[in-house]
């Protein structure tokens, strides 16, 4: 008994921050569709993603800046119908093992790893992301410039690399 009370509270305070959070005081409902949804006020971990996911849709602008998810947080995110702008700075939880996931979420346009576990040789795959338009990683200062040519070259025509804070 003790657990499903505990359970009950946790999913309170986890829809509770979101609606503070996240949610126009004007609504009542979370509506599937969300401009902006901003996870780094509060710790949100996988558990929490796969709980939004099960209410949103698609999202314009998801800040996960500093947060506690992993690469099965990133998997959760595919199930979205679209996400434009993910922001995952300072995501340590996460490495190059949720790239094949994040190559799967539609409609990116803006993607921050910087900070992240990701690294610059896992990126190869990055082509596939054919809508991206800013593209912003780090990038170890002994790192080999035509890894990151070879990445730069993958991008869509026109599409911003940032690398470190500077345009590459």
């Amino acid at each position: 008994m003790r657990k499903k009370k505990k359970a009950k509270l946790e999913e309170e305070l986890y829809w509770s921050n979101f609606f503070y959070f996240n949610v126009p005081a004007h609504l009542n409902e979370i509506p599937t569709h969300m401009e902006r949804l901003n996870f780094r006020r509060y710790h949100v971990d996988d558990e929490g993603i796969l709980k939004m996911v099960g209410v949103v849709r698609s999202v314009y602008q998801m800040d996960l800046d500093g947060t506690d998810i992993t690469n099965e947080g990133i998997r959760h995110l595919t199930q979205l119908e679209k996400i434009q702008e993910l922001r995952l700075k300072n995501c340590k939880g996460i490495d190059n093992g949720c790239l094949e996931f994040l190559y799967q979420i539609k409609g990116l346009e803006l993607l921050y790893l910087g900070g992240s576990g990701i690294t610059v040789d896992g990126l190869s795959g990055i082509s596939c992301l054919k809508d991206l338009k800013s593209f912003y990683i780090s990038a170890d200062d002994n790192e080999d410039p035509e890894k990151l040519r070879s990445i730069a070259a993958s991008l869509p025509p026109g599409c911003e690399f940032i690398v470190n804070h500077r345009a590459f």
